[in-house]
Order: C-alpha cells, then sequence, then structure tokens
C-alpha cells in the first residue's frame, strides 16, 4: 500500500479512516478479570449513601420545621386578634371615661 507523507496509509476505498483524530475510542465492555471485586464504583456508593441520607434526614427535617412555622404562624395571628379586640375595648373604655367626666 502506498503512504502518505505524514506516514499514515492512504485513504481508499478499503482502508478508510474513521476514527476521530482528536479523541480516542472508548473502551466498552471490559470483562472484569478480577472475580473478587465490584463493578460498582465507590463514587457511586457514596452519592447513594448521600440521597439516602437526604430523603432520611433532612426532608423530615425540613418537615418539621415548616410544621412548626405554620403553628407559630398561627398562634401570631390569633394573638393579634387578641390585641385588636383588647385595643378596641380600651378605646371604648376611653371614651366612657372622657364622656363620663364632660358631664
Amino acid at each position: 500500500m502506498a503512504t502518505q507523507k505524514g506516514g499514515k496509509p492512504a485513504k481508499g476505498a478499503g482502508n478508510m479512516d474513521w476514527g476521530n483524530p482528536i479523541r480516542g475510542g472508548v473502551d466498552v465492555g471490559r470483562s472484569n478479570p478480577d472475580k473478587n471485586e465490584s463493578d460498582v464504583s465507590l463514587v457511586v456508593v457514596l452519592c447513594l449513601a448521600i440521597m439516602a441520607l437526604t430523603f432520611v434526614v433532612a426532608i423530615p427535617l425540613l418537615g418539621m420545621a415548616y410544621a412548626e412555622m405554620t403553628a407559630m404562624t398561627n398562634i401570631a395571628v390569633e394573638q393579634i386578634r387578641i390585641m385588636r379586640e383588647e385595643t378596641r375595648k380600651t378605646r371604648e373604655l376611653r371614651a366612657k371615661i372622657l364622656m363620663g367626666t364632660e358631664d
């Protein structure tokens, strides 16, 4: 076969260069020669553990915090209603006292 100037074989009908000159091929389907070694990466196991902790610990904590905020909001709304009622009663009493002193 004839070669080109760069040392590569000439591209012809029989030997076309289908590969990527920048990036090499990917080794797909490697077999694991050591049967004692797991195919699962330690990074995958670590990510799954973090996700499990997120669902088991963090989400219930956020739920409890939300429930506590809702309860405190309801208490604050009730306290504001009571304060408005007391303010109204105080104004009525002050008006009665002022009306009584004017006579």
